[in-house]
């Protein structure tokens, strides 16, 4: 009986499926990469796995590089995925395979199959990737330079409400010339602590010494000699708005040293 129109005949061999059947290793990797990114994606799960990892990669930071340098065979500070899984596991990790395996591939910042083992000794931040979450990198810790005065910190300085203070700096051993080089006016934080002003005084008058001292009057002694570590606020000196900054004169000495120094060692100088 002839077929009506529109309808194919049943019964046909049926194409076969473009889909590769994967092999039972590929099916662990597919499995071992779902079940890292809802890892990733978990927030709270992610940080506290991040935490821990951090802790410990701080503190076996010595005997973590040791065991990786002996599987290093190339000796150029980097590991492929299974060489750092490895090492890990040896050095009993505290964390699960899928957690090591988030911990390989976000670590690997280039993406490369390669990780830097050496960068180990700062722990581990956050920085944006084009993942979902962001990519752990291992990092040197740098610290940040106050705006004001310039002296490092492990954080930068955050000053919700700023007061000012227009300082004037005097050099006690010219303070009766009314204008020479050594004395100059700077507008600064009342935050700012007697060491970050000495290195204003160091960067403004380009001194090399250590041995600097700042005061609060005229006279040299230890009643007006104001310690590194105190602030102005500290001090009393409150500051006003930057329009309108609080006045302030405070006085700096200093002492250079001579070492080996062939003109002041010659007697013939000191002889009439």
């Amino acid at each position: 009986m002839p077929l009506k129109k529109g309808k194919k005949k049943s019964g046909g061999k049926r194409k076969k499926s473009g889909k590769k059947k994967l092999t039972k290793a590929e099916r662990e990797k597919e499995k071992l990469e779902k079940a890292t990114e809802l890892l990733v994606s978990n927030e709270d799960s992610f940080d506290s796995f991040v935490d821990r990892m951090d802790r410990w990669l701080t503190s076996n930071t010595h005997k973590a590089i040791e065991l990786f340098r002996k599987c290093d065979v190339d000796g150029d500070g980097v590991l492929t995925y299974d060489e750092f899984k490895a090492g890990m596991i040896d050095l009993e990790a505290p964390c699960s395979s899928v957690e090591l395996h988030a911990l390989a591939k976000n670590i690997d910042k280039d993406q490369d199959g390669t990780i830097d083992y050496l960068e180990f000794s700062k722990g581990l931040r956050y920085t944006e990737h084009t993942y979902k979450r962001p990519l752990l990198v291992t990092t040197r810790v740098e610290s940040q330079p106050c705006s004001v005065c310039k002296v490092s910190l492990w954080q930068p300085s955050v000053v919700h409400r700023p007061t000012y203070i227009k300082l004037h700096l005097r050099l006690t051993t010219f303070d009766n010339l009314r204008s020479y080089p050594g004395h100059f006016t700077v507008k600064v934080n009342s935050h700012i602590s007697i060491y970050g002003i000495i290195e204003i005084i160091k960067e403004e008058m380009h001194l090399s010494s250590t041995n600097i001292k700042v005061f609060r009057g005229k006279v040299r002694d230890v009643c007006n000699l104001l310690e590194a570590d105190d602030t102005l606020d500290s001090l009393g000196y409150l500051g006003g708005t930057k329009n309108e900054p609080e006045d302030l004169t405070l006085y700096y000495d200093y002492t250079t040293d001579f070492h080996n120094c062939p003109v002041l060692l010659t007697d013939h100088y000191f002889i009439k």
